[in-house]
């Protein structure tokens, strides 16, 4: 089986290689390839930064276009879609050339551009197409009349499909696919032990990966005037100048204190910290508010991105896991009312572990052999 992805953002190439690690679990030959390898290199790099450039510093136009592109979901490709569809493919000849080479019974896509080049190779492409969405939520983006099923993250994204004229035997609820590791968390007590946490302190995990310096130093300064004995963890990814600027604003390490900070780079024990923390600070992305969810963990969601984080925002907060800090400058009242409310984090904790679903790369899986591809 082949999977492919798209690294716009990190979700799609971490679904895509939840994916692939199922498949090779099982022995079955998997690869898993970013699509944007193999299209030019000017598109690649804009493709790749214009949608953050503009969801950063234009939100209401990306609002807009998304949603007006979203008007009538259906998956019957109209003129527009055609039009798209071959520019793409002018762009992306490669990604043909690299499935026929490697032969695959069945593509798994995670992101809705691979579907869009193939669509144009009809006659002389039979291999079978699924799609796994990373967001809880269905784009008429991601509709296309050539995907055998589609694998989404909820109930609500389901209801979309029907509603939009794609047949219940089309649609799978399996949730989003997460690490592996989240299937089997250590108990808070461990994995604090482990990371070299205090057991007698909450912890707060701040995922600041894909923010900028305006939206972080207002919540660390929220932090700091916090009278709650708390340990934070704020993990910036490959944000290097982040966490620099992190450093430079908090205090020098006071063993006192009723607030700690340890900041960090990218790191790859994002499973245990979750596992270790009490709640999650950060953007909804479909695989960071999914592996929230199958840790138990409740959400503090800050400045979603428009369309689909707004709609993970949404699906958080009515399943009562998360709450929404907004404006920034509530961020020390909200967390003093989280922490000091021992019913009400029970219950956004208990919310959350009943949401999360750590075996959907699993049931993908299994459903895709059920159905005779594999």
């Amino acid at each position: 089986m082949l999977v492919i992805s798209a690294s716009i953002g990190s979700g799609h190439v971490a679904a895509a290689r939840a994916l692939e690690s199922s498949l090779s679990e099982i022995g079955i030959d998997a690869r898993h390839i970013d699509l944007l390898d193999y299209t030019t290199a000017p598109f690649r790099r804009l493709y790749r930064q214009a949608y953050f450039d503009l969801v950063r510093n234009a939100p209401d136009l990306v609002d807009w276009v998304g949603k007006r592109l979203d008007r009538r979901p259906r998956e019957q490709r109209t003129l527009q879609a055609r039009l798209r569809a071959r520019l793409a493919r002018l762009v992306s000849y490669h990604l043909p050339r690299q499935i026929s080479q490697f032969g695959p019974q069945l593509l798994i896509h995670t992101h809705f551009l691979g579907l869009d080049i193939l669509s144009t190779r009809r006659r002389d492409l039979v291999v079978p197409q699924v799609e796994v969405m990373t967001d809880f939520w269905v784009h008429n983006l991601n509709m296309q009349p050539l995907v055998k099923r589609y694998y989404v993250g909820n109930e609500d994204a389901a209801v979309h499909l029907r509603a939009s004229g794609v047949a219940a035997a089309r649609i799978a609820v399996t949730g989003i696919p997460i690490d592996a590791r989240f299937a089997s968390l250590p108990d808070k007590g461990t994995a604090r032990a482990s990371l070299d946490l205090p057991v007698d302190r909450d912890v707060m995990l701040m995922m600041l990966g894909g923010m900028d310096a305006r939206t972080v130093e207002p919540l660390i300064d929220g932090l700091r005037t916090l009278r709650w004995p708390l340990s934070v963890v704020a993990v910036c990814g490959r944000s290097a100048g982040l966490a620099e600027r992190i450093r430079g604003r908090i205090d020098e390490p006071d063993s006192d204190a009723l607030v700690r900070f340890r900041v960090l780079g990218y790191t790859d024990d994002v499973p245990t910290y979750m596992a270790a923390a009490d709640l999650m600070v950060g953007k909804p992305g479909g695989l960071t508010s999914s592996e929230a969810l199958a840790a138990g963990l409740p959400f503090a969601i800050v400045n979603p991105y428009p369309l689909q984080e707004e709609s993970n925002a949404n699906y958080l907060l009515e399943s009562g896991a998360g709450m929404r800090i907004d404006p920034l400058t509530t961020f020390s009242y909200k967390s003093h009312r989280f922490f000091s409310e021992p019913e009400r984090r029970a219950g956004m904790a208990a919310a959350a572990a009943k949401l999360g679903r750590p075996y959907a790369a699993r049931d993908v899986i299994a459903d895709v052999r059920a159905s005779g591809w594999a």
